[in-house]
């Protein structure tokens, strides 16, 4: 991440929310929201005891809308709009109960920044690069939830220094550092989460971090930080919707489909049951659409279900560059399946972990990880040259032992 320095952003930006104009725009809202117009008193506004009020400032010219989309079942709806003026805009609306927003300059609710709202006035300088946007509250969930995600971001920071401090040099010996230090990161990374969710069960947050933590985790694990909360948590409707969630997940659990090698009989695994691949398609990163059939026939295929914030998946991903590396020319192949939710930071994780191999899809609502009864990720499975198959959650030195004996046969 550049180093460009952020101060003066800052500055800039409570200097332009000390302003007295306020945009004109009487644009039309849904109806939990409403946009600040003339008629609103734009310094001291005054808030019910359930609304919020983010109160924004950007560099980018008159008249460029905003829009503010709010998380809902795993994706985020559009919910309001507005135009900025004099460096301006507001959003006001209601807040029962904090959620998960995102605010962007384009109709796209996979891109833009995320923050958290709950029922007070937040202010927000929103930047082209969202990296050097800022927000900032006086509310006490507020100040949790930044914590969190400023703790987040020097994680993330270490990582991309790790990468980089290689200048290039990704010799053997290199890759294998880069392997240790990122899984000791990603590792304090995950110890991380869970304490910080286990000291705050009375923090709305820790509810949040569990669910956004779904899909990585095992049900035993969400179970077990579910039940760590503090009862106040647990009656909230939130809270009861997430209880939801994780039954779903533990009867999963029940139904895992029977691959795993039934019998040993010889090396090569002839007489070894092995069910038919499920069907995967889904688009690239080019946007064209490419499945398990765009793959040659005759390929040893690694299906990696992973994701960008899934940090065990990219702690794995350096063996997995390593590995295609080696075993390519011999018929080996991968596709990486990503459950991210947004493309930016799907193509960032592939361009920054060097996943240089074609075949990429993203998985966005999950039709895949389901039919192969993903319970979490990271998840891995091998398809021998016949299209059957051959073994799941794989890793390690088993799965590179497993691929020998697949381009053997």
């Amino acid at each position: 991440m550049s180093n460009f320095p952020r101060f003066p952003i800052v500055i800039i930006c409570f200097l332009l929310f000390k302003c007295d104009k306020f945009s004109e725009n009487n644009h039309q809202t849904n109806n939990n929201l409403s946009v600040l117009t003339k008629t609103d008193t734009p310094n001291t506004p005054t808030l019910l005891e359930n609304e919020f009020l983010i109160k924004g400032a950007s560099f980018s010219a008159n008249n460029t809308y905003v829009y503010l989309f709010k998380a809902h079942d795993e994706t985020f709806n559009l919910v309001d709009s507005t135009a900025i003026n004099d460096s301006k805009f507001q959003f006001k609306g209601l807040a029962e109960t904090p959620s998960i927003y995102r605010i962007s300059e384009i109709r796209n609710k996979n891109k833009g920044y995320t923050l958290l709202v709950d029922a007070s006035e937040i202010s927000l300088f929103l930047n082209k690069r969202t990296d050097y946007s800022t927000v900032s509250s006086t509310s006490t969930i507020q100040k949790e939830y930044l914590d969190y995600t400023s703790k987040m971001t020097d994680f993330k920071d270490k990582g991309m220094a790790l990468y980089y401090g290689l200048r290039g040099n990704f010799s053997s010996e290199n890759i294998k550092k880069l392997k240790k230090d990122r899984l000791v990161l990603f590792t304090e990374q995950n110890n991380y989460i869970e304490t910080y969710i286990k000291e705050h069960s009375n923090s709305y947050v820790a509810a949040l971090l569990v669910k956004e933590n779904v899909n990585t985790y095992n049900a035993k694990t969400l179970r077990s930080l579910y039940n760590g909360l503090s009862q106040n948590i647990k009656d909230l409707e939130y809270s009861k919707s997430l209880d939801s969630l994780i039954l779903l997940k533990e009867a999963k659990v029940k139904e895992r489909l029977p691959v795993v090698a039934i019998k040993k009989v010889e090396e090569n695994f002839k007489e070894e049951y092995r069910p038919k691949a499920y069907k995967i398609s889904g688009l690239n990163p080019y946007g064209e659409s490419i499945s398990l059939k765009s793959i040659p026939k005759g390929k040893v295929i690694l299906v990696d279900f992973w994701a960008s914030w899934c940090a065990p998946c990219r702690a794995t991903n350096p063996n997995l560059v390593a590995l295609h590396k080696k075993y390519k020319n011999q018929g080996f192949e991968i596709l990486s399946v990503s459950e991210d939710k947004g493309d930016a930071e799907w193509l960032n994780a592939i361009a920054i972990d060097g996943l240089t191999w074609d075949y990429h899809v993203i998985d966005k609502n999950k039709t895949i990880a389901f039919r192969y009864g993903v319970e979490s990720i990271p998840f891995k499975l091998l398809i021998d040259k016949n299209g059957n198959i051959a073994s799941e959650k794989i890793s390690g030195r088993a799965l590179e032992s497993r691929i020998q004996q697949l381009l053997r046969e």
